[in-house]
């Protein structure tokens, strides 16, 4: 089984690497492993559940700030989950993928799958312009504004990590929540399938905290780490993915990034893949087990450089992301000149 395309090609990647080599490679690392998939979800859902019980066992005030520190690091997996299948390659099986994806990945998230792909999908289709609803949202709001020093640079992430930036964070994941999109702030609009998985949702979580009494924990581990620490991951990597330019180049593959990251920094900031970005919009159609792969054809061919599209760390000291937010205001990266391949009509995507 292949994954569906949803997406459209990228032009300047066809201008600059031979998708007809690609072809068969790309066929090839398009397939959807269901198995990998599942235990990619119920590898997070154990760690989640090891981190409450953490907590019980232990009856320590400091055990609390580590389990939501680990908690808001696999929330932060469920998202690139989530996005998988809104890619339609999570599971091969497309009821399943909407199914799974919503129970264990989006509403526990406060968040809706098909919110969530329609936004997505705009934002592959037209990265970095202002059709892009992520580079819009970004150029309205102030803390996205790189570079910075970095004091100023540090008190936006703890910012985050102290829910300051909490409104604003809200503020973007409305059209793609069950009631944002139930008061017509989001599209699509919600099916007679979603309604009924989101209140079986709701009547089981419900179940559970009246069953267990777990309210301050669920409280406390979970509702809370959404809003403050996993939103400071999430714009280190966010920041990691796409320049934040007022007036964009116009090359998607010099304006999308790779990033290796570290053992650390891949389990907080960049989970299962996730930090390979330019991979995943050169390739959108591979899940992302197969994207390390994929990153390597992207070197072979000559289309990585490092400090413009590729960078090996977050928060290293040589070629890392955060050296790249901190740099002297109106530097700005080298530009490389690379290799020009033929265009060539037919699509990368099996």
């Amino acid at each position: 089984m292949y994954a569906e395309v949803v997406d459209e090609a990228d032009t300047q990647f066809a201008r600059r690497v031979d998708r007809k080599a690609l072809a068969a490679v790309t066929r090839e690392m398009s397939q959807v492993s269901n198995g990998r998939a599942l235990w990619a979800l119920a590898s997070q859902w154990l760690v989640i559940v090891a981190a409450f019980a953490f907590v019980v066992m232990v009856d320590r005030w400091w055990a609390w700030p580590i389990a939501a520190l680990i908690i808001a690091s696999r929330q932060h997996a469920l998202l690139a989950l989530m996005h998988e299948a809104a890619h339609y390659h999570f599971l091969s099986n497309r009821t399943a993928n909407e199914l799974v994806s919503d129970m264990l990945c989006a509403f526990p998230l406060n968040m809706t799958t098909a919110g969530y792909r329609y936004e997505h999908m705009m934002h592959h289709r037209y990265v970095n312009t202002p059709q892009d609803p992520y580079w819009a949202g970004q150029q309205a709001d102030t803390s996205w504004h790189f570079p910075r020093t970095p004091v100023r640079a540090t008190l936006v992430f703890l910012g985050d990590a102290l829910g300051l930036y909490a409104p604003n964070h809200l503020k973007v994941v409305l059209p793609w929540t069950y009631w944002g999109r139930l008061a017509r702030k989001g599209q699509p609009g919600i099916s007679a399938m979603e309604h009924v998985r989101y209140w079986l949702y709701v009547a089981t979580l419900v179940t559970v905290l009246v069953t267990t009494g777990a309210w301050l924990h669920w409280l406390l581990l979970w509702v809370l780490p959404t809003t403050t620490v996993m939103m400071a991951f999430f714009r280190l990597r966010a920041l990691g993915e796409h320049p934040i330019d007022q007036e964009p180049k116009g090359d998607e593959t010099r304006e999308t990034r790779d990033v290796t990251g570290t053992a650390l920094e891949n389990f907080f900031v960049a989970p299962l893949n996730v930090h390979y970005h330019l991979t995943h919009h050169a390739f959108p159609s591979v899940p992302f087990y197969n994207l390390p792969a994929m990153h390597l054809e992207l070197e072979k061919a000559g289309l990585l450089e490092d400090g413009v599209n590729n960078f090996d760390t977050y928060l290293g000291k040589d070629n890392s992301i955060i050296q790249y937010l901190t740099r002297p205001t109106g530097s700005q990266a080298p530009v490389v000149s690379a290799p020009q391949a033929e265009p060539l009509q037919q699509p990368l995507h099996s």
